[in-house]
């Protein structure tokens, strides 16, 4: 049986506030803020509308602030959603957002994964799995 999927509108919108908040959130866990910054980097998910509705959660602004709402990722339901196919997306994508998971989560992802990768978002993963280790302030380039 085959599927058909939808391809995912893509939200047009300055996600400004929603990095910030996104950032905010994940303060003082190594591997969930490598997984908010993979996705940053990644650019894609974070414009899904699908995915922003789905698994992106933001507090109440705050009043008299110029601070943002303070946002996180709904981690256990986004791979949930993922482990049962119901993102439509390319390998490359799922990929980044199978090793976003796995960095937020603790949980495994399988290293076929990586030869999805292009040679770009290979080089964000590797970043990010460096910053999960509590190295901050490191770039990976792969020459």
């Amino acid at each position: 049986m085959t599927r058909f999927h939808r391809r995912p509108q893509h939200n047009s919108t300055d996600p400004t506030d929603l990095v910030a908040g996104l950032r905010m959130g994940a303060q003082g866990f190594c591997g969930e803020i490598a997984a908010v910054e993979l996705l940053i980097a990644h650019r894609s998910w974070l414009t899904r509308d699908d995915f922003l509705e789905r698994f992106i959660h933001t507090g109440p602004v705050p009043l008299d602030s110029v601070e943002p709402a303070l946002a996180w990722v709904r981690w256990t339901a986004a791979a949930t959603a993922f482990d049962s196919g119901r993102l439509a997306c390319s390998s490359g994508e799922a990929a980044v957002l199978d090793i976003a998971i796995a960095l937020a989560t603790g949980r495994r992802f399988p290293t076929s994964a990586l030869s999805s990768l292009d040679r770009d978002n290979f080089a964000k993963v590797l970043t990010a799995i460096v910053r999960a280790g509590g190295h901050k302030n490191v770039q990976v380039e792969i020459r």
